[in-house]
């Protein structure tokens, strides 16, 4: 007993000790920033807003991404430079003004950019019409596409909302800590101790597994009722039952032959467990 009440006190004095040290961080970090307060804004076109354009100030390197009606908000002060770019659109670097910390609102306009494709030349050839032997003559041209157009940001991954959401409350990106400074964002700071971030990681972990659920379904559902004989009724909680198995993120990246494999081992579990409806 005496053990465990010394390790609860270890543990509160620990925790306190986290508090405090958030607390050090979240004042070197408001130091470290002039004073910058936060700039709301909103990103259109002439048609309506830009959704999931790129913002990015380039005096902090902090960045966030404009949401569905193109608003976003972003640490600034009088003078910083707010770089935005969206696929589409010429990418435009706005200074902040003192105006835009007032009651109007800041509409910053993205103009269309139209992208120019190289000459096709038609040219006499040697095809005879048969697909096995001129594939052989045909030589093959580079590949457009965002990367070799040099589009903003091409190539880089798509978050989906859970993930979007995550990097708006952590600031746009994860804390680095520099000897007893640091460069950190306020809004991880305050949605840590919240328990924010937590909240939002636990909703993350939950998309994921429900897009390894559906892939499942998607991909393989025919051949667990047809050839594994499960119900169609237990098809879901069978789904589950397998990506529940610590070994299935593992397998799940060796290939379908693997996969099946491994189905086909799970079915014979399920039906076990559940002798009522699989005699």
């Amino acid at each position: 007993m005496k053990v465990k009440s010394t390790y609860k006190l270890y543990i509160k004095k620990m925790n306190r000790i986290a508090i405090f040290i958030l607390i050090i961080l979240s004042t070197s970090f408001l130091y470290g920033q002039e004073h910058r307060t936060f700039m709301y804004a909103e990103v259109s076109d002439k048609i309506g807003p830009v959704v999931n354009a790129h913002v990015i100030n380039l005096k902090t390197k902090q960045g966030t991404y404009t949401n569905e009606d193109g608003k976003f908000r972003i640490l600034a002060k009088e003078n910083d430079s707010i770089k935005i770019s969206s696929v589409g659109y010429a990418t435009i670097t706005y200074v902040v003004e003192k105006s835009d910390f007032g009651i109007q609102k800041t509409n910053i306009e993205l103009l269309k950019t139209s992208i120019d494709l190289d000459e096709v030349e038609i040219k006499k050839n040697n095809l005879l019409g048969h697909l096995s032997s001129d594939s052989k003559l045909v030589k093959k041209e580079k590949v457009i596409d965002a990367k070799t157009l040099n589009l903003p940001y091409a190539g880089s991954k798509k978050l989906t909302p859970a993930e979007r959401k995550l990097y708006t409350a952590q600031g746009g990106k994860y804390p680095v800590l520099v000897g007893f400074g640091a460069i950190v964002s306020v809004d991880y700071i305050l949605n840590t101790l919240s328990g924010r971030i937590k909240k939002l990681k636990k909703g993350l972990h939950y998309e994921r597994e429900e897009e390894k659920v559906t892939y499942l379904k998607t991909t393989f559902s025919n051949y667990i009722v047809t050839d594994l004989k499960i119900l169609e009724k237990d098809l879901y909680r069978f789904i589950y039952f397998c990506t529940s198995d610590p070994d299935f993120n593992l397998l799940l990246k060796q290939g379908e032959v693997v996969t099946i494999n491994f189905l086909k081992k799970k079915s014979i579990e399920f039906k076990k467990l559940n002798p009522g409806s699989y005699p």
